[in-house]
């Protein structure tokens, strides 16, 4: 049973995205991180630390599953955007044709590959892996971002506020929401975790939907916006200056 938190400019959905989704319209950007199989560690010698070190990262070289598939809920995400709406989804090296390969097949028309250098490092045997890749597409007709002077790398450190073992910093997904929308647009993302998009879309003035299927990250998500409400500054160790943020 799908349940429903109102948190100020954001509604939270503890759900499948591909239940939700349906009954979502009018979004203007859609920005989130989806889940996909990866290599848990590339059999390295050494071991993983910080977030990999929980059970699913056993650094054991084995596939890290997923049950779900870009194609399932793309075409899902699409419908729920305005007509004219930019699209980011992360993916790291090994996933990326597949995410953008669904984008184009459920009507998303491509701009650009973004990369984010995170300043740490995942275990390898073949060159430690230290970036994560955006496309950055449309919906419609195309917008030209807000900071002309962007660049495709963005150099943005990784802080863990929470446990979660892919969570992203605050700061890169506020710089793709305030690049492609305008105060008081509504920003979607079908797999929020602990709701990092949503205090980059609170912080930016801009209204929130997010959805998660994980009870346990979705109450992590709640606290953390309730807590955001009562104290704008209390993640700002996760937030990095705009003339801090890196771009080569």
């Amino acid at each position: 049973m799908t349940r429903v938190e109102t948190i100020g400019a954001a509604t939270l959905y503890l759900a499948d995205c591909r239940d939700v989704l349906p009954r979502i319209r009018g979004a203007k950007v859609l920005c989130s991180d989806p889940p996909y199989r990866l290599t848990a560690g590339g059999k390295y010698t050494g071991e993983m630390g910080g977030v990999f070190a929980v059970e699913v990262y056993d650094n054991d070289g084995g596939i890290v599953d997923c049950d779900i598939e870009f194609s399932d809920w793309m075409p899902l995400a699409f419908a729920a955007l305005a007509d004219d709406a930019d699209a980011y989804v992360m993916a790291n090296d090994k996933n990326q044709n597949a995410a953008q390969n669904a984008m184009l097949n459920a009507g998303f028309k491509f701009h650009n590959l973004l990369v984010w250098d995170k300043g740490t490092a995942t275990p390898n045997r073949w060159y430690m892996k230290n970036l994560e890749f955006t496309i950055y597409s449309w919906k419609g007709r195309a917008r030209g971002i807000t900071d002309k002077g962007a660049k495709q790398l963005i150099r943005c450190p990784q802080v863990d506020v929470t446990l979660h073992p892919t969570e992203k910093p605050v700061a890169l997904m506020k710089h793709y929401i305030t690049n492609s929308t305008d105060a008081g647009a509504t920003v979607l993302d079908p797999f929020m975790g602990t709701g990092t998009t949503g205090v980059a879309a609170l912080e930016s003035g801009r209204a929130f939907i997010g959805i998660e299927s994980s009870e346990k990250w979705f109450d992590v998500a709640c606290e953390r916006l309730s807590r955001w409400g009562e104290r704008p500054d209390l993640f700002r160790a996760d937030n990095v200056k705009s003339d801090d943020m890196g771009q080569a």
